[in-house]
């Protein structure tokens, strides 16, 4: 379970495995180099097999008039994909730094033909000034002075970095009237991506906090590459040529949540619970066995709660339903833990009734029954059948 916890924060940080090849400096060619301004090129990818490629990716390139000269693309989703521990703590710490790196559009249609991920390219109908401008951006970007960026996956990531370059350059063309709420919630949004993954889709509910259920503008989401294609292909007219199609199996944008395994797993150690309380046997087993499950989520919550800087992460209200405090519950005696229980029933009872009125905005109902199955089995101990020769 922390394993893919973990798996879960990473991919939401947008974390890929490999990158395709930099440029070498032998092929570098900053600065315009031609008259005419070289064409636009938005590239858009579709999602992939491994656990950190479901949202996609993006890249812009340059291609010039001369066919000397190497069409070049610019990816902004580089950083130390090898720092293990350093890089999840960073990211939670919001201090993982990304740049900018330079690659032949051979060597970038190449990497994620061979990954098998659909390759979209949208030539950007631009003026000569706003071509002239992202190329004097781009180039400069690549400069140690400029290249870093603190990666945030929501508001500043590979694909924002690319839709803010366009939108200057175009003068407002994809910033004019986007600031309508767009139709799903971030966590909506996060939730399409991890279709395939259905068991991240339950994670998500406990470790990702109340900011990830915020409406995000239209211009917001275009921090999604999907999102973004589609508006370019709207606002500039220009359609989106498909220069690679998966060969693979198509990934789902909707399914199941995976979130019954989590509910069942709740179940059956309340009902070991309460066979233990009925039979009088095997009781502190089965005791430990439900308070580690529950208190094991609370240590998880509260860790990224006090340990995170990210606001998707920090403010989590299922802070207020999972408590590393549980594990104190085997320790008790009989009176003071179903007192505590109780206790805790009804903080969990106050939750929902602030959820159903719209204080909290999470999706809390898993998590709430993930505490207050074993809870209410410990608070009401319910009366126990004495077998007939005690």
């Amino acid at each position: 379970m922390i394993a893919r916890v973990l798996a879960l924060l990473l991919l939401v940080c947008g974390v890929a495995h490999a990158q395709p090849v930099q440029l070498g400096m032998d092929h570098a060619f900053a600065g315009p180099v031609e008259d005419e301004p070289p064409d636009v090129e938005l590239v858009t990818l579709g999602v992939g097999d491994r656990i950190f490629e479901k949202f996609g990716h993006a890249a812009i390139c340059l291609r010039y008039h001369d066919p000397s000269l190497i069409p070049v693309c610019f990816n902004y989703g580089v950083t130390d994909f090898d720092a293990g521990a350093t890089l999840v703590y960073r990211f939670l710490r919001n201090d993982q730094r990304f740049w900018v790196e330079a690659e032949s559009m051979g060597s970038l249609v190449g990497f994620y033909t061979w990954e098998d991920r659909d390759i979209w390219v949208q030539t950007i109908p631009l003026s000569a000034v706003g071509k002239r401008a992202i190329e004097a951006k781009l180039w400069s970007d690549t400069e140690e002075a400029n290249k870093y960026y603190l990666y945030d996956h929501f508001f500043d990531n590979c694909t924002t970095r690319i839709r803010d370059m366009i939108d200057r350059a175009s003068g407002g063309v994809l910033s004019k009237g986007a600031d309508e709420a767009f139709p799903l919630t971030f966590r909506d949004l996060g939730a399409r991506g991890l279709a395939s993954a259905e068991p991240l889709v339950a994670i998500a509910d406990f470790v990702l906090g109340r900011a990830l259920d915020a409406t995000p503008t239209l211009y917001q989401a275009m921090f999604s590459p999907d999102v973004l294609r589609r508006e370019v292909t709207l606002r500039f007219k220009a359609e989106p040529r498909l220069v690679y199609k998966r060969v693979g199996p198509e990934f789902p944008h909707q399914g199941g949540t995976g979130r019954w395994k989590f509910i069942l797993v709740a179940a059956l150690f309340s009902v070991i619970l309460l066979i233990a309380q009925w039979r009088r046997r095997f009781e502190r087993f089965a005791l430990i066995a439900a308070t580690s499950y529950l208190a094991l989520w609370g240590v998880i919550i509260w860790a990224l709660v006090i340990g995170s800087s990210l606001p998707g992460i920090r403010w989590n209200e299922v802070a207020f339903v999972l408590m590393p405090f549980d594990l104190a519950l085997p320790f008790l005696s009989v009176v003071r833990r179903r007192k505590y229980a109780q206790v805790r029933v009804v903080m969990l009872l106050a939750v929902s009734a602030m959820a159903a009125v719209g204080v909290f905005h999470q999706p809390l109902w898993v998590p709430i029954l993930t505490a207050i199955m074993p809870l209410a089995v410990i608070a009401f101990d319910l009366p126990r059948v004495r077998s007939p020769d005690n």
